[in-house]
């Protein structure tokens, strides 16, 4: 009985993933310290990266690749509970990190994080900041 549950339980999880409208998608990743800057913005369409307030984005197209691993990992992340996620560490309290945010936009709704130590994220959204980050450094 208990493996029919997790087996229904998964098929009907299935089923909701595959109805995300993706065009909805915004994932947006920003660090700040007192003299930098830097912001990644991603959806379906394009990465845009800002390395200083006020400055131009730099916009790319995103690969099908790898907007496709960022969804992948996207279900995995509890988006309603990424507002009360608390940071492992304080070290941006004293200019030891930048201080790092995360915000998911889907349908017009937003979440976003508390303030975070760049570098070390909650462990609940860490993979996919740390897709964010690797997406932004490699994309032509």
């Amino acid at each position: 009985m208990k493996y029919l549950f997790l087996l229904l339980l998964l098929v009907d999880s299935g089923c909701t993933n595959s109805k995300i409208n993706q065009d909805a998608i915004a994932l947006e990743y920003t660090t700040q310290t007192r003299g930098a800057y830097n912001a990644i913005a991603i959806n379906k369409k394009q990465v845009a990266t800002v390395n200083k307030h006020g400055a131009k984005p730099n916009i790319k197209i995103c690969s099908e690749t790898a907007w496709n691993q960022l969804i992948k990992i996207l279900k995995t992340v509890n988006v309603e509970n990424v507002p009360n996620l608390k940071a492992p560490s304080e070290d941006r309290f004293f200019d030891g990190a930048a201080i790092a945010h995360l915000k998911i936009t889907y349908n017009g709704k937003i979440y976003k994080s508390q303030p975070f130590d760049h570098g070390n994220p909650p462990k609940q959204i860490a993979a996919l900041v740390k897709e964010m980050l690797s997406i932004s450094k490699n994309i032509e």
